[in-house]
This record gives structure tokens, sequence and C-alpha cells, in this order.
């Protein structure tokens, strides 16, 4: 192998970067620091230390502004579950929306409502269709009459903790 001039050492020398220099304090007993200085130390000994400090503010920057563009560039796999129709929970978020949103429906007019077949589970239901309210009759309790061939039960509450004791002796006051 033959050695290299000085004239050929300086055409392969890269270009110098104009750099700006930040220096920030991490404080020693405090517990989120000291993880981020091990996290830091870690990412120094595979020289990536201010690429992820870089990288952090960013992602940090642009989720404190509602921006995911920045998240689904860093981590391409987020993307199915942040956007509707994808193959993560995008469609379970949407369905659980509209579930809800049954529920609510129903407890406001403090009526039963089922959702049609007609309507996707994953679009909301729009005012006045995919929802059919349930007429259900107002149901009286059942009437149990006085019969005296049949022995009576009561039933005591106990204040043990112990239900498996307190199971046995309610048997024992059935015989």
């Amino acid at each position: 192998m033959a050695k290299r001039t000085k004239s050929q050492q300086k055409k392969t020398k890269r270009q110098s970067i104009p750099r700006q220099t930040r220096k920030f304090q991490l404080r020693k007993d405090h517990a989120i620091d000291n993880h981020v200085a091990e996290i830091l130390d870690f990412k120094r000994s595979k020289r990536a230390e201010v690429t992820t400090i870089r990288d952090g503010v960013r992602l940090l920057w642009a989720l404190e502004n509602g921006d995911l563009a920045v998240l689904f560039e860093m981590f391409p796999q987020y993307r199915t579950q942040f956007t509707p129709g994808g193959a993560g929970g995008g469609d379970d978020l949407q369905q659980i929306k509209s579930m809800l949103e049954i529920v609510v429906a129903g407890r406001k007019s403090n009526e039963l409502l089922m959702q049609s077949a007609a309507a996707p589970a994953s679009e909301p239901p729009a005012k006045g269709t995919g929802l059919k309210q349930i007429k259900a009759p107002n149901l009286d309790l059942p009437v149990f009459e006085d019969d005296d061939e049949l022995p009576t039960v009561i039933v005591k509450q106990a204040a043990m903790s112990d239900s498996a004791m307190n199971f046995v002796k309610a048997m024992n006051g059935l015989v």
C-alpha cells in the first residue's frame, strides 16, 4: 500500500461545517435527569449523543404543536396506529368512538339504542340514521304471594370478611 502525499491527504479531508455549542445541566439527585444521563452516556458510546438530542428536541417541538409528521418520519411503524383506516388502532378508535356516541345518546334519552346493520361501525352515526330506538315496556318486579305452607327464607347481611364461612352459615340457616 502506497503512502499518500500531503497534497492527496488535503483532498480527502472533510469540509468543516460551522457548528454552535450548547451547554445544559442535569441535576445529580433527580431520577429523571439520572435516566436522561444514562441514555446520553449510552448514546455517546454509540457516537449518537448529539443526533439523539437533536432528534428529541425536534420531535418534542413537533408533538407540542400537534404535528405528527416528524413522529411518522422517525417511527413509520406508528403511522397505521394514528391514521384512520390504517391496519392498526385507527379503526378500533373509530369503532369505540361510535359505540360511546351510542351509549351517550341512550343515556341522554334514558332509552336503549341500537345501531342498524346498514351503517358501518367505523363511521360515526349520522343524526337520525343508523340508530333505532328499542321500545321496551316497563316491567314490574315479580310479586310473591304469601304462602303459609312453604318455609320463609330470611336473609341477613353479615359483616364477616370470610366469604366461605359466611356461605356455610347461610346454608346452615336454611336447614
